[in-house]
């Protein structure tokens, strides 16, 4: 064990006592890296009581958002968390950039992993969104207000070089402002950080951290556009590769916590594209283009789709159709709707359960089945554990207009419903056109997630609250303890970077959390 000083502000000290764990498995080529941190806050720093914001910016796969809080800190002696004053956006929330986002948030689109070296384009997405924060915080509190830019599941799948590129940008254009930042909060998260920080809000704000209190935490599912977060807590004698292990006030928590990447929605529906273009004769277009039939497509869709998961889909040889073809990074397809609710489950039911875009047996598996192309969190989970679905999850739910408590029978018979309609009628009826259009898939496919993938059918599971992300844990955790805190005089922050066992996906974990 060593200590050592860390320095976030010139007039700041904070010390660190540092314990490092390496722990490798070989068995099912697993590996785990672990580090322990104490951190104590030092002298020399006094926080004002008044109240404090906290601006944080999400860098996702499907576009970029902004969310500001705005804190009030508890007596230091407490060591309770901060009170959570207020949260921008919230539902009096209006405007464009609002309108394009299908749940609570702000967006501008597309991702930033579409702007590799595109500096302009960082600025266009960034630009509109730190302005409305800046908006949101008092001019005199600017300086002192630390911005925390933090790339999910987007940025994670690319190359390091062009990820750096990308925070290379990201950082030129947040320097252009006053609020505070250092290089350190303008990164990358790791899978399972955005896991734990959505377990972190989640909790926080349903009132699950108690000063002493040993009230039973909420578990998570939180589904993202590329990838899919699940954290739960465990029993604590429990030995499992995957157990963080946390501290609010006085008491401890063993959590389980997942992110897998290729099952967030976007890269879900981009699997069935590649799996159908196996099974199925690959036509042509008019204009050359690849023609892939749908069955979760309404009959009046004919969509030219940018499949950014579709690396393996290749265009058509212009002489012979069937022949070898070339490959392309990011192919065009057409995609015509030839609905078939059964076909359509049985495909999203595929997609659910193994990441493979190889795999297109539609053979019946169970959650009895020992297959590890599925996480049995049954098996994990405490009887009475009570989930919560976030983002993605909710904004399905959304869509069927079920209370929030639905079963999964209600799920799929209001989504065979609501699915049946025509193209112009759900359109119409939509907020959110780009969504709307493969909503019929995403009905079985998140159905499926809980049930066939996560073996959480029988389960409490709870829809929402709409206004809960990661980035409230990400404000709590990054902004509160690791910057300014008074409340907390020590916590522990875990850092994990793993593979996990599952045939066919990819490492659950890319990258690390860096501490400068």
């Amino acid at each position: 064990m060593r200590s050592f000083f860390t320095h976030f502000q010139s007039n700041q000290e904070w010390v660190l006592n540092f314990e490092g764990t390496l722990k490798v498995k070989r068995d099912y080529n697993t590996h785990i890296i672990w580090y322990l941190f104490y951190v104590i806050p030092g002298k020399g720093h006094s926080v004002s009581k008044g109240p404090y914001y906290t601006v944080v910016v999400d860098c996702g796969s499907t576009g970029t958002r902004v969310n500001v809080y705005k804190w009030l800190a508890r007596d230091v002696s407490s060591k309770e968390l901060p009170i959570l004053l207020y949260s921008y956006p919230n539902n009096s929330t209006d405007g464009i950039l609002w309108k394009s986002c299908k749940y609570h948030c702000l967006q501008t689109e597309p991702g930033l992993d579409k702007s590799v070296g595109n500096l302009s384009g960082v600025r266009a997405s960034l630009e509109p969104l730190i302005t409305l924060a800046e908006h949101k915080v008092p001019s005199e509190k600017r300086r002192d207000t630390p911005i925390f830019v933090l790339a999910t599941a987007g940025l994670r799948r690319l190359a390091m070089k062009d990820a750096r590129r990308v925070l290379n940008d990201i950082e030129a254009v947040v320097k252009e402002h006053t609020f505070l930042y250092k290089k350190s909060w303008i990164r990358v998260l790791s899978g399972q950080e955005e896991a734990y920080y959505g377990w972190v809000a989640l909790n926080y704000k349903m009132g699950s951290f108690g000063n002493n209190s040993r009230s039973p935490t909420l578990g998570l599912l939180d589904l993202g556009g590329s990838s899919l977060q699940i954290v739960v807590e465990v029993d604590d004698t429990r030995e499992e590769a995957n157990i963080l292990r946390s501290k609010f006030g006085f008491v401890k928590h063993d959590i389980l916590a997942y992110s897998l990447s290729e099952f967030g929605l976007n890269e879900a529906f981009d699997r069935t594209v590649v799996m159908l273009s196996h099974m199925e004769q690959l036509r042509e277009s008019a204009s050359g283009i690849v023609e892939i039939r749908h069955p979760c497509l309404h009959t009046d869709i004919v969509q030219n789709y940018t499949c950014y998961g579709c690396s393996q889909l290749n265009a058509p040889d212009q002489k012979n159709v069937t022949s070898q073809v070339q490959e392309t990074k990011f192919p065009s397809v057409y995609l015509v709707g030839v609905p078939n609710w059964e076909q359509c489950r049985r495909l999203a039911r595929v997609a659910a359960i193994n990441s493979s875009t190889a795999d297109t047996d539609h053979r019946a598996r169970s959650c009895s089945d020992n297959g590890s192309e599925m996480i049995n969190l049954t098996a994990f989970a405490h009887p009475k554990a009570r989930f919560h679905a976030l983002s993605g999850f909710f904004a399905v739910y959304d869509m069927l207009n079920l209370s929030a408590r639905a079963t999964l029978m209600k799920i799929w018979e209001k989504g065979q419903q609501v699915c049946s309609r025509s193209w112009s009628d759900l359109s119409s009826n939509s907020q959110n056109a780009y969504f709307a259009w493969q909503y019929c898939f995403r009905v079985p496919y998140v159905a499926s997630l809980i049930d066939d993938a996560l073996c959480l059918g029988d389960k409490e599971i709870i829809f929402g609250p709409a206004d809960v992300t990661w980035t409230l844990g990400a404000a709590l955790v990054e902004g509160e303890y690791l910057w300014s805190s008074p409340t907390i005089s020590q916590i522990s922050i875990l850092a994990l970077n793993m593979e996990l066992p599952m045939i066919g996906r990819k490492s659950a974990v890319r990258g690390q959390k860096m501490i400068d």
